[in-house]
């Protein structure tokens, strides 16, 4: 996991020659970016998005339906209003969407027939996201339950307004096993999650024996 950038990528297909979509992609694109810069394969634009540093880069490559146009979008985590960890809402996926429909707009009367598909990578990370926050929620809470009585009856100061030192553990068990889950979601590949896959695989035959 990048804790710098967060990465995001989709890629489109328009039904126009590949000169007409870098054209019109470079349009719309300096209306939210700066600094675009020329490539082999498209271009580089850089900015400010939502006060996020931003790095997008296009590249254009020609397809059996027309041209196909990629996008990688580098968001820097870090801003002054805060520390990003997930798209909230998917901003900026939607802001990749925005410059599809703007390429599309300049290219033809009717963008529905020049954009032929667009396809999103990050299906594994809102599944992540989603499965994370279950994780924390359920884990977080079940420890509470048991965290919050033991405070009271152990330590007169707390109460429910403050949380205890078991109430601060149960919290921040409840935070790690979110972040496992999300992490174990979106790198079924890492050695950690095939090895918990593995101890979940032996743990089902063995009480099926």
């Amino acid at each position: 996991m990048d804790w710098k950038f967060k990465h995001f990528n989709q890629e489109a297909v328009f039904k126009a020659s590949p000169e007409s979509v870098l054209e019109a992609a470079r349009a719309v694109v300096a209306e939210s970016l700066e600094g675009i810069e020329n490539t082999t394969e498209g271009f580089i634009a850089r900015g400010y998005i939502a006060w996020h540093a931003a790095i997008a880069t296009f590249r254009i490559m020609p397809a059996p339906e027309g041209t196909k146009l990629t996008v990688e979008l580098l968001v820097e985590r870090a801003a002054l209003r805060g520390y990003m960890l997930f798209d909230v809402g998917s901003y900026y996926n939607g802001q990749i969407d925005k410059w599809f429909s703007g390429i599309s707009q300049r290219l033809g009367e009717i963008p529905e027939q020049i954009l032929v598909r667009k396809t999103t990578s990050n299906i594994r990370v809102q599944r992540g996201c989603l499965m994370g926050c279950l994780v924390y929620l359920l884990v977080g809470t079940c420890l509470a339950i048991l965290a919050i009585p033991l405070d009271r009856a152990l330590f007169r100061g707390a109460s429910g307004a403050t949380l205890g030192p078991f109430g601060v553990v149960a919290s921040a068990l409840g935070l790690l096993a979110g972040v496992a889950a999300f992490l174990y979601v979106t790198n079924p590949d890492a050695p950690a999650s095939k090895f918990v896959r593995e101890r979940l695989h032996r743990g089902h035959h063995g009480d099926s024996i």
